[in-house]
């Protein structure tokens, strides 16, 4: 490798071999630029279930029944002081039944869809719950629908809105998900209500996708703008700035268009990945520069064979070691993590590739040597001094750190990712207030004995415990299930009074046989009952609770059911959407730390083979564990919950800062002075300023994403610029004091 390295660096004097390389660059850059039209934005909630998940196989079975529970909009419209208005129920009905011409919307339920069923001599009577255009008789309506538990489910407590819940197709191309949303949003402005709220799925989901795209463009083009300045500021030479700027910009060109190549979606997480590559590109050319420029060679060629001798290993090393922490990602089986592993180590591999193939081009022959004096001498003879010291104030945080770690909790509030003045955080609080949930929840039930029915009255009295349960202890307002068409068939067969919507005795239910059957041929109970009438469900909808509380009352709802429940009878199960989104949650936070686990066990095999030296190896570990634990110290004192996002964090922080350790190490591996101090303070002056500058360009990289109003994006710059702090400090100071024997 060695000997292939010095004859293509040995042709850089050749002027026909470096305009080659210069068309190669030039050529592939364009080329790449060329795929960027295929690249797109998206958030699908669904990409985060774990694929070999057992809630996850269940669900899809779950689904084949009664369809994906997340396929919904709810459209709230508000009037004052009342809807039950003929001029504003009139105006919400109208617009409702011009909704069959929108492609993609399958079924609606509302209070314009309902009937009132009467059993009479000529059978069962359906009369309009809401007589929209007819005053005389709305009052008795409005009484009628507000007494009654099923009916007022679409009006709010206070009467002052109704909800409207559209049923829609389960989109697999992101462009039919988008036309039909477009549809739908036009179809409200043009309806001339003016107070209206909409949530659901497709709403939360574009409302990130817009965030998640307006930061990458912001964030990206700042973060090149402050990557110009610091250069410029550091360097002060507009010709020294541009080899780490153009190496980054190249680097990140072509991971991009290898990902518009192969159609990855930027989502929330794989977002991070361009800056990651921005600021570990320029971290290998600013090694680079910094090396030629220490170099006192005169003749070009060896001075840049000298320069590129001295960082190419340990910039190998550092490529390889930060690829495996990502790698490390793959492991875990979910496509959105995977994506950010696979790409992100890819990137960092391509960075160090361009880098030494293409910025040998950039380095001009009239480079001054390094200008920038430091005091390296002071510093280590200071460090040498208080070495105990060093260690105290260590072990103290440490302590400190583990209490606030100590504190960590999963959990997860989606909307709270949202800036607080958002209008669709907004309208998703207003319904939880209103309509006592916006989240779907759904629980399968079915009978323990294949031969047995859903509708069986031994089977129902089973369920009927789960239901009382769900809405006294649980805190589901309102709740669909067989009970419902049971419920609904005693009120039909009672004279259709609200007070007889319940469930009813043995001898009436067996009474009501005939009713139900026709309530369940009519397709009534088709939300709930499937047509073998051997699997149904509980659904309702509940408000934006956190994955934590969620997953807590879950195992509360499972301990009642496995305490009270005969499970010779009826066997349940939760599943849905929402329950899988908060199980995902807190298993791929902790599945994440695995990760990080596996990286670090990777890259403690490399650094074992390069250093050939255990201690060193475990020299080289604890600068980078400790800045982890003091970030995850802070996150727990501030109280900021371990999730997806978070937990993200210390992957990418651990993959970032071991570069600067091992640049650290490996100048200090070369140093051929006989004391440890001596050794300590070449090693300073060799690599301490390369290191200053790349984790000043970093932690004002990630600095910059704290201004983003989108929570996910705050955390993310804040946390890394935090642990990219801690990191450099600790390289600064602790590693030092842990070489010094």
């Amino acid at each position: 490798m060695k000997r292939a390295a010095n004859k293509f660096y040995k042709n850089f004097k050749d002027r026909e071999f470096r305009f080659m390389l210069y068309a190669v660059w030039l050529i592939s850059i364009a080329f790449f630029v060329s795929q960027f039209p295929k690249l797109s934005v998206a958030f699908e909630f669904e990409k985060f279930f774990a694929d070999d998940n057992q809630d996850k196989v269940f669900f899809e079975k779950h689904v084949e029944k009664f369809g994906y529970d997340n396929d919904y909009l709810l459209v709230a419209f508000e009037n004052h002081p009342s809807v039950f208005n003929t001029e504003f129920l009139t105006k919400v009905e109208d617009w409702k039944n011009r909704l069959d011409t929108i492609h993609g919307l399958i079924s609606t339920q509302s209070i314009f869809d309902l009937k009132h069923l009467i059993k009479s001599p000529y059978g069962i009577a359906a009369i309009p719950l809401i007589h929209s255009q007819d005053s005389a008789r709305l009052k008795s309506d409005s009484a009628r629908v507000m007494s009654h538990s099923l009916y007022s489910n679409f009006i709010s407590k206070n009467a002052e809105s109704l909800i409207i819940q559209i049923n829609h197709q389960h989109f697999k191309n992101p462009q039919n998900e988008l036309v039909f949303f477009n549809s739908l949003k036009s179809s409200l402005a043009q309806s001339q209500i003016k107070d209206f709220r909409l949530v659901g799925k497709l709403v939360a989901q574009q409302s990130f996708i817009d965030h998640i795209r307006s930061d990458f463009s912001v964030f990206l083009g700042l973060g090149i703008a402050v990557t110009i300045l610091l250069l410029l500021l550091i360097y002060r030479s507009f010709n020294i700035m541009l080899l780490p700027l153009l190496m980054s910009v190249s680097s990140l060109i072509y991971l991009l268009g290898f990902m518009a190549i192969f159609r990855i979606e930027l989502s929330i997480l794989s977002v991070l990945i361009p800056p990651i590559i921005l600021f570990v590109s320029t971290s290998d050319a600013i090694h680079l520069v910094n090396a030629y420029r220490q170099n006192e060679e005169r003749e070009y060629l060896n001075r840049l064979k000298g320069s590129i001798k001295k960082v190419f290993s340990p910039t190998l090393l550092t490529s390889i070691t930060t690829a495996l922490g990502f790698f490390s990602l793959l492991i875990l089986p979910t496509q959105p993590i995977q994506e950010l592993g696979v790409f992100a180590g890819l990137g960092v591999l391509i960075a160090f590739g361009v880098n030494f193939l293409f910025g040998p081009l950039l380095i001009r022959k009239n480079y001054k040597s390094q200008s920038i004096k430091l005091p390296y001498k002071l510093w280590a003879l200071k460090l040498s001094r208080n070495r105990k010291t060093v260690l105290a104030v260590y072990i103290a945080l440490i302590i400190v750190s583990v209490m606030g770690f100590l504190q960590l909790k999963t959990d997860a509030y989606l909307l709270k990712d949202l800036p607080k003045n958002s209008q669709v955080r907004n309208d998703f609080q207003f319904l939880d207030s209103a309509f006592g949930g916006s989240k779907a929840w759904e629980m399968a039930i079915f009978p323990a004995k294949e031969s047995s029915s859903v509708m069986s009255y031994v089977f129902l009295k089973e369920a009927l415990k789960i239901e009382h349960y769900l809405k006294d202890s649980f805190g589901i307002e309102k709740v669909l299930s067989p009970l419902s068409v049971v419920k609904y068939a005693n009120q039909i067969s009672k004279g259709g009074a609200s007070q007889s919507f319940q469930f009813p005795e043995k001898q009436d239910f067996e009474d009501q046989k005939s009713i139900r059957n026709l309530l369940l041929r009519n397709g009534v109970a088709s939300g709930v009952v499937d047509s073998s009438r051997q699997y149904s469900r509980f659904a309702g909808f509940i408000p934006e609770w956190g994955s934590h509380d969620t997953q807590e009352r879950n195992h509360a709802l499972k301990a009642f059911i496995d305490r009270e429940i005969d499970e010779s009878i009826l066997e349940a199960r939760i599943t849905g959407t929402t329950y899988l989104i908060d199980k995902s949650n807190e298993s791929l936070s902790l599945e994440l730390l695995k990760g990080l686990l596996l990286a670090v066990i990777m890259i403690s095999i490399v650094l074992a083979v390069y250093f050939k030296s255990f201690k060193m190896m475990l020299i080289s570990l604890i600068p980078n564990f400790i800045p982890l634990l003091f970030t995850a110290g802070i996150m727990g004192f501030m109280g900021v919950p371990l999730k997806l996002t978070t937990a993200i964090i210390f992957v990418v922080a651990f993959g970032i800062a071991v570069d600067d350790t091992i640049h650290f190490l490996g100048a200090y591996k070369k140093q051929k002075a006989k004391s440890p101090i001596w050794r300590i303070i070449k090693t300073f002056k060799s690599a301490g300023l390369a290191i200053l500058i790349t984790s000043v360009l970093i932690i004002g990289g990630f600095v910059l994403f704290t201004l983003s109003a989108f929570a996910t994006t705050f955390y993310l710059g804040f946390f890394l610029s935090l642990a990219m702090l801690f990191a450099v400090l600790t390289d600064l100071i602790l590693l030092p004091t842990l070489l010094k024997e």
